[in-house]
């Protein structure tokens, strides 16, 4: 497949079977081309360049930044700041899905009118993801040009969102809690955010740090208390030891920071290792 450029907007790709397609020239192809991909999708066309690049990657030193990932605020930074999800726009597009939805269980099987409706719901559906997925490349994106370490929780996150209905002979408790937490996870895409971060530090010579989630979430991140009822409620954190309050997912994020950024501690040598030491040690002085 070639392809070039027909002005600012548009482009036009030649292939072998299909011959010309012209497509919205969205951003620049750099590199040679390897191959192509048409596809379609609930909301249209879409056209894909493979292309091999060779770029020099030269590793940054620059500023460290710990990023907790949370349900009320979906992106928190070690800084104060979050990332603007658009939480507004999701949920508009998860009501007009769950009404179109609605709508398609009305219909009769084998209709004309379900097909149509059929359509419509997978369309919303894929709005949604495309938003998210904007999201995530553009936040992402952010990051790998502003910092040169970026601390992250090591998640699970299939295990996470994993259902808790259980069996028939061991029922599954708080079963609505935990599927409306499955929703916020999977409604912000935890996943599809640390995959894109992965790449696109790697290409800007930046370094990502997995550190333990453990106890990040109930420990001040001033005076280093651990205890969980400090954490008052998914959005307030109050130490009762130093009396410092601030949003429960900025500490997070400062406690992920502060374990990513911690020098390492030099480990112990082993026992057999000691008495080598030990019995060449008295051989010297001997």
């Amino acid at each position: 497949m070639t392809f070039r450029r027909l002005n600012k907007s548009w482009g036009m790709a030649k292939s072998p079977k299909i011959g010309e397609v012209r497509f919205r020239w969205t951003r620049d192809i750099p590199g040679k081309l390897k191959n192509a991909t048409i596809g379609l999708d609930p909301l249209g066309w879409h056209v894909s360049f493979a292309t091999e690049q060779e770029i020099e990657v030269v590793a940054r030193v620059g500023p460290a930044v710990g990023v907790d990932c949370g349900v009320v605020e979906p992106v928190a930074y070690s800084d104060g700041t979050f990332a603007a999800f658009p939480k507004e726009r999701v949920r508009a597009l998860e009501r007009r899905t769950r009404q179109a939805a609605r709508g398609l269980a009305r219909c009769r099987k084998g209709s004309n009118r379900r097909k149509v409706a059929k359509a419509r719901v997978a369309a919303l559906r894929a709005r949604m993801a495309r938003v998210r997925k904007h999201f995530n490349h553009v936040e992402t994106a952010r990051l790998a040009r502003a910092f040169g370490v970026v601390c992250l929780e090591a998640l699970r996150i299939g295990n996470m969102t994993a259902t808790a209905k259980g069996t028939v002979e061991e029922p599954g408790k708080n079963v609505a809690q935990k599927a409306g937490l499955n929703r916020s996870i999977l409604e912000i895409g935890w996943y599809q955010f640390h995959r894109f971060l992965a790449y696109k530090m790697a290409a800007a010579g930046g370094e990502i740090r997995l550190v333990s989630a453990a106890h990040t979430s109930t420990t001040c991140s001033c005076c280093g208390t651990n205890d969980k009822t400090n954490r008052k409620s998914q959005a307030v954190y109050e130490c009762a030891g130093c009396g410092s309050a601030m949003n429960a997912d900025t500490n997070a994020a400062v406690n992920i920071l502060l374990a990513g950024t911690r020098p390492a501690k030099a480990k112990r040598p082993r026992a057999a290792s000691r008495r080598a030491s030990r019995l060449e040690a008295s051989a010297q002085a001997a």
